[in-house]
């Protein structure tokens, strides 16, 4: 069987039909398919979504869409087989096809419909992905704030403006290799994407950001751990907690995030939500241990190993 690659409007009715099967087959707990299908249907009605139809033998057998390039390929956010298209084989050839169509892929979906986890597995590691996952967790509005531990030398402060140029060189050390800093990369250079990611917090592309709510420790007057905390329309979002890394494991992430969760129950904020990434054992191990649950995921996504060079945060929190 040949795959070919036809554009959604040849079929809108089945490319919509197949965008909602693909969402429904990889909904992580706590997803609503009805949070996530409007913005897709409305890309592929207006001829905005990027990918097709997988056709073969005159028939439409399932469907990808992937986003825009970034600097290490694309993002395949669907791709679905129909029954009973959904085989190894085929999947090999629908990535193989996408890649063709779109250049590099650097993430792609799962779980993959009518694979079993072993086949999907089989099928993913030999075209050099790894498997990762992603998690939303909420501090309960209910939960007591956790204690503020106390560390000799530390000091702990809102976020100023004029912290912006050494939280950049923090994140800079804290995120390199690391699995996050690849998921919303836009410059391959990691001086260059930090001082980006931290003047779009500062500029509130994210959502306002809040202080006091975002917090710097210090360690005999050097900056060495720090929390990001925009607010949302539903919810404040922690968007980044970050330590120095030859500091790990030694409560000053803690610190911080009890430091945050603090500040922002006094000034009356009761929905805090972050996002982990499910392998950083040490962050959602920190995370629990300070209150937050699990309100939605884990997903089950791939990354490109051969293009993206994850080294992951040791497993120790003390």
């Amino acid at each position: 069987m040949t795959l070919t690659l036809a554009p959604f409007p040849l079929d809108q009715t089945a490319s919509l039909a197949l965008a909602a099967d693909a969402l429904r087959v990889r909904l992580a707990p706590g997803e609503d398919l009805r949070d996530l299908l409007p913005p897709i249907e409305s890309a592929i009605r207006s001829a905005r979504a990027t990918g097709g139809l997988l056709r073969a033998d005159g028939e439409t057998r399932g469907i990808v869409l992937w986003e825009p390039a970034g600097p290490l390929g694309v993002a395949v956010r669907l791709l679905y087989l129909s029954p009973p298209n959904g085989n190894p084989e085929t999947y090999r050839a629908s990535l193989t096809l996408a890649e063709r169509a779109a250049g590099p892929i650097a993430f792609a979906p799962g779980p993959l419909a009518g694979l079993s986890e072993e086949e999907e597995s089989v099928v993913m590691r030999e075209l050099g992905f790894v498997r990762f996952g992603r998690s939303e967790m909420a501090f309960p509005s209910t939960a007591p704030v956790p204690p503020t531990p106390v560390l000799p030398g530390s000091d702990m402060r809102p976020v100023r403006p004029a912290d912006e140029p050494l939280l950049a060189r923090l994140h800079e050390r804290a995120y390199r290799d690391h699995l996050d800093r690849y998921l919303a990369l836009e410059a391959l250079d990691p001086v260059h994407d930090a001082d980006r990611q931290l003047r779009e917090y500062f500029a509130g592309r994210w959502g306002e950001l809040l202080s006091p709510g975002s917090v710097v420790v210090t360690l005999d007057s050097r900056l060495v751990a720090a929390v990001i905390a925009v607010k949302r329309a539903a919810h404040v979002l922690v968007i980044d907690v970050m330590t120095e890394p030859d500091l790990q494991g030694r409560g000053l992430g803690r610190l911080a995030l009890a430091s945050s969760v603090r500040a922002l129950r006094d000034r009356g904020e009761s929905a805090i939500v972050l996002n982990v990434t499910e392998e950083n054992e040490r962050a959602v191990r920190l995370y629990s241990r300070l209150g937050f649950v699990r309100t939605m995921g884990p997903s089950k996504e791939w990354y490109d190993a051969r293009r993206i060079p994850v080294r992951l945060p040791a497993p120790v929190d003390r």
